[in-house]
């Protein structure tokens, strides 16, 4: 999809070449991170007073992230302590559920009228779609301009009492917290703080709640989560432990990224690596398992544009020089969807 003269975009196309790229990074050595490899970045400033000053500050920080790392800790973030220990207390309950509970709510399953959401089991072969298995287990939901909350599938109340409202209040403050970003985003590109408005104003986002079991032997050759690239815009994770390992472009090294006590990371997707032109990196990671008894659990937030929203390449980012390399595509034509059927 490097064709400066491209006009359509085959997503097909780009799954195969995510995909053989991932097949092909070799993983077998993760080093420590090292100070500075995972840049912090407080936004509590910004928050507090949305001055231009706090803004511009913060933006320069984001901008050299995303420039040159592609994931990055916020801190000063706004949701509380106590919100993020409940939503991994709902996480850990449900995964602790009986296979049958489970089962019943099943992504993908014929009689439910909408893919993507549910229940994903243990060795799964999606979510990157892979030949190998996936050693963890899921909980999705999904909302964008056409889907709600009530479109999802839900444990039964009497099953998993007061689920669906924490896993509701999460998600609200993971949409609001993605929103909040958008103007340090648009500012990094040297763009008007409000340009990423529009495109947001019913976002795609994607909840998942994670179980990675405790695995017995740390040589095997499967992952939590294979090697790949996210496709969003961006990802806010919150982890309970450390497990998630990115490719620094830095050092030309996988490490292993910290999990900093109420911080999230966050990083660049392919979507919003395209609509930069290649300027903000969509960085490699993988997740592994503990060893011995312990189980991992981690929630990313998939954050997207109104899926209808064409993505035309921002303009601080292209010019006769360097001109787009990808044609003007929504999320939804970027999963192969024709808008119109």
């Amino acid at each position: 999809m490097n064709n400066k003269s491209s006009t359509t975009f085959d997503a097909q196309a780009k799954e195969r070449q995510l995909k053989a790229e991932s097949d092909s990074w070799n993983t077998t050595v993760v080093e420590e991170a090292r100070d500075g490899d995972i840049p912090v970045i407080d936004i509590g400033p910004y928050l507090a007073t949305g001055s231009d000053h706090d803004r511009n500050q913060v933006a320069a920080q984001l901008k050299t992230a995303c420039e040159e790392v592609g994931f990055f800790s916020v801190i000063g973030h706004q949701v509380s302590s106590d919100q993020l220990a409940t939503a991994f207390r709902a996480t850990r309950d449900f995964h602790a559920l009986p296979l049958q509970h489970k089962t019943a709510i099943l992504m993908d399953r014929p009689d439910w009228p909408v893919g993507g959401m549910g229940y994903l089991p243990i060795k799964n072969t999606k979510l990157p779609a892979r030949d190998t298995g996936n050693v963890n287990e899921a909980f999705i939901i999904k909302c964008d301009h056409q889907l709600g909350l009530d479109d999802n599938q839900w444990p039964e109340p009497q099953v998993a009492a007061g689920f669906r409202e924490v896993v509701t209040d999460y998600a609200a403050s993971m949409q609001a917290l993605g929103r909040q970003m958008l103007p340090l985003y648009a500012t990094a590109l040297d763009m008007p703080p409000t340009f990423f408005n529009d495109a947001f104003d019913k976002p795609l986002y994607r909840l998942r709640m994670t179980h990675y079991p405790a695995v017995q032997n740390s040589a095997t050759e499967e992952f939590g989560i294979a090697p790949h690239v996210d496709t969003s815009f961006c990802t806010i994770l919150a982890q309970d432990q450390p497990g998630l390992c990115i490719f620094s472009e830095r050092r030309r090294q996988w490490i292993k990224a910290p999990a900093l006590d109420g911080a999230f990371i966050v990083n660049t997707g392919e979507l919003l690596k395209q609509w930069t032109n290649d300027r903000f990196i969509s960085v490699k990671h993988f997740a592994n398992n503990n060893t011995a008894d312990t189980s991992r659990y981690s929630i990313p937030f998939f954050f997207n544009a109104n899926p209808t929203w064409k993505m035309t390449c921002v303009p601080s980012c292209c010019g006769p020089d360097n001109p787009a390399k990808y044609p003007p595509i929504s999320y939804l034509e970027s999963q192969g969807v024709v808008q119109g059927e």
